[in-house]
């Protein structure tokens, strides 16, 4: 775990000082959430449902067959004894079910498909309005009637704080 030294984030400028606080405090978000107009395959009133929302809905992304075949692939990881055993792998205590796993685009040759497929990249790179890569995949499974929640919450703090990425520049 990091922690970062209040006096370090007021001298070096840190817009976003992480785990300086004895308790949680809103900062406001500096940069936009949307970094480009360009054209692409978000329409403006995607980027602006984007801009105003942190995220836009683009239904029908992916055809049935291709949501059938993806959730065949997230189930094939969570039975797969090799992803099981990875130390990318959560694994809940209670159940010993699979609740999350990390770094799933190495693990996955169809994932990594998926996130580079330009219905998905072509859509980052838009609200960015650069090139893009990725910085961390996960899935997150949710056993029926079981295991903890995943509560609403923002990566970048921790991205910030471990990983040194300076601002909420993320898709």
């Amino acid at each position: 775990m990091a922690v970062t030294d209040r006096r370090r984030t007021a001298r070096h400028g840190d817009r976003y000082p992480t785990r300086v606080a004895d308790r949680p405090v809103v900062i406001d978000r500096a940069e936009p959430t949307v970094w480009s107009t360009a054209p692409g395959p978000l329409s403006p009133e995607e980027l602006a449902a984007h801009e105003r929302d942190g995220f836009v809905t683009v239904p029908q992304l992916l055809t049935p067959d291709e949501v059938t075949e993806f959730a065949g692939e997230l189930d094939r990881l969570a039975t797969d004894p090799a992803v099981h055993a990875d130390e990318r792998t959560v694994i809940e205590k209670s159940s010993g079910q699979v609740r999350s796993v990390f770094e799933v685009h190495a693990l996955s040759p169809r994932i990594a498909e998926l996130i580079a497929d330009e219905r998905v990249a072509g859509r980052a790179r838009q609200i960015l309005g650069s090139e893009v890569y990725v910085h961390q995949s996960r899935i997150n499974y949710k056993p029926g009637f079981g295991g903890g929640g995943f509560y609403w919450h923002s990566d970048f703090e921790t991205w910030h704080a471990e990983d040194g990425m300076p601002s909420p520049r993320a898709v």
